[in-house]
């Protein structure tokens, strides 16, 4: 037999098991990468982006963290490498504008990891307030008090991006909430729904939320807050002698206490003398 004869005698008896070879090798190299924490589809890809950033600075750990959530193995170690990826983006690049196109990639493609995903939440909720978009920011902050097990931090963030978004109504509803649903955060619910109702011309409103708020067995700061509260709601439903006695049982120095007082006071003069 000539030598070309052998030669395709040898392709053709071995080239069909050729690319089960080659999976094979494939295979056993991906085992191995995995075994020795190697290449971007493993946990250990984590590690070398947090030392990509020591080296480097934040934008080669960003892309490490990009190569580890194209290839990683598990749907939880790819959100967890987009997470850490946008935290770096919003916070050591102060890019929020990058941080929330991977945070909502995050979103998209999921987590399965509830830490993760409430997680991204808040840091999509934060970035979103700083780019000045409070009415998606708050939808965000809803969005993680219907995960969380204690809404109450979530629900307030709601209800002061909803405030800053010019919508009062809103806000005083996820406050309430927080109010019913979080006991011990119900005197300061309580008390931030005294200020919008203030800003919103509720002034009786106002002053009754500010009275439950004393109610709610509220720290020092706060009591003194809801007496605040209750005298600049009197002051403006006309009744300044209440105001300053509201003020006058408050509890050790407080400075807006003591200009309160000092302005009702002044009034009362003006008007004593007008008379």
């Amino acid at each position: 037999m000539s030598a070309d004869s052998r030669l395709r005698t040898y392709l053709v008896r071995y080239t069909p098991s050729a690319p089960r070879a080659i999976l094979a090798a494939g295979v056993l190299l991906a085992t191995a990468l995995l075994v020795l924490g190697l290449g971007p589809f493993t946990p250990l890809a984590h590690d070398r982006a947090e030392h990509a950033l020591l080296r480097e600075g934040p934008q080669a750990a960003v892309d490490a963290y990009g190569d580890a959530a194209r290839w990683g193995l598990l749907r939880r170690w790819r959100a967890g490498a987009r997470y850490r990826a946008a935290n770096l983006q919003a916070r050591g690049m102060d890019e929020p504008g990058l941080a929330i196109s991977t945070l909502r990639t995050t979103l998209r493609h999921g987590a399965d990891d509830p830490r993760i995903e409430a997680l991204t939440l808040a840091l999509l909720a934060e970035c979103l307030e700083a780019r000045g978009r409070h009415r998606p920011a708050a939808l965000r902050w809803e969005q993680l008090a219907r995960l969380d097990s204690d809404p109450s931090e979530a629900l307030l963030a709601a209800a002061r991006a909803w405030e800053r978004a010019r919508r009062p109504d809103r806000a005083l509803l996820r406050l309430a909430e927080a109010g019913l649903r979080c006991p011990e955060q119900r005197a300061e619910a309580l008390l931030s729904m005294g200020r919008v109702g203030l800003g919103m011309g509720r002034t009786d409103k106002a002053y009754a939320w500010y009275a439950q708020a004393l109610d709610a067995q509220p720290n020092p700061e706060q009591a003194n807050l809801a007496r605040l509260g209750m005298a600049m709601a009197l002051d403006d439903m006309g009744q300044h002698e209440q105001a300053l006695a509201e003020l006058d049982e408050a509890h050790g120095e407080d400075r807006a206490i003591d200009i309160a007082r000092a302005r009702l006071q002044r009034r009362a003069a003006v008007e004593q003398g007008a008379r």
